[in-house]
């Protein structure tokens, strides 16, 4: 079940466990995320991130388990799509009536970086530009919370830099952000802590500039991990 938290903002996974037939894509996460933080979720491709993320935002029921989240939550999901037929302000209008914040879609868009895509179809937009759309539509409302499924996908290095300021803007300004990522120095650049998941299973959470090389610790504890 989902739960939800305080609208000042909190995300939970209270030992979620996920199965699909006889896989057992997640079991027993815990780990949570308070307001102003950035935690960047890491693991291996199948580890079961996307899944997790899902459960926490309500997509999802849990075999065992709870997500707690507050009932405004911003998502960005891995493959983010919208109606393709509409134009890019269209869409976010559209979805700002859907979320009750009217009049919200310039500044979504504008905050995103993307106020160049206003007029353009969906159809049209080159993956990092849907990935700038997916971001506005996130923001729209200024929720609490924001569950972000490798949000710079798509995107070349400056833009990527301005996504990850945008992301510790939004903790800054209080909110609470759970970002999942395969790139380490990514993580390391934006993220307060790091939860790792490997095989269904939290097997570390940390500090980035707590450990000397980010990166080789990551690889080792999927190693180690992936050969129990």
């Amino acid at each position: 079940m989902t739960k939800a938290a305080a609208e000042v903002g909190r995300l939970a996974a209270e030992g979620l466990s996920k199965a699909f037939s006889s896989r057992q894509a997640v079991d027993r996460v815990s780990f949570s995320v308070g307001p102003g933080e950035v935690v960047g979720f890491l693991g291996p491709n199948g580890a079961g991130k996307t899944t997790t993320m899902r459960m926490l935002v309500g997509l999802l029921r849990p075999n065992a388990g709870q997500a707690v989240a507050p009932v405004r939550l911003g998502f960005l999901p891995e493959n983010f799509a919208a109606y393709g037929g509409l134009s890019v302000r269209g869409y976010l209008r559209f979805m700002a009536s859907q979320k009750g914040c009217r009049g919200d879609a310039e500044r979504a868009l504008e905050v995103a970086g993307g106020s160049d895509l206003a007029r353009r179809p969906f159809n049209f937009l080159s993956k990092g530009q849907r990935q700038r759309v997916g971001l506005a539509q996130a923001l729209l409302g200024s929720p609490p919370a924001y569950v972000l499924d490798e949000p710079m996908q798509g995107f070349d290095p400056g833009q990527a830099v301005g996504a990850r300021r945008l992301v510790r803007e939004l903790a800054d300004q209080g909110a609470a952000v759970l970002v999942s990522t395969h790139l380490l120095a990514e993580a390391s650049a934006m993220c307060d802590r790091v939860v790792v998941i490997v095989q269904g299973k939290v097997v570390a959470e940390e500090r980035p500039g707590e450990t000397a090389d980010l990166e080789a610790r990551f690889l080792r504890l999927v190693g180690e991990s992936e050969m129990t």
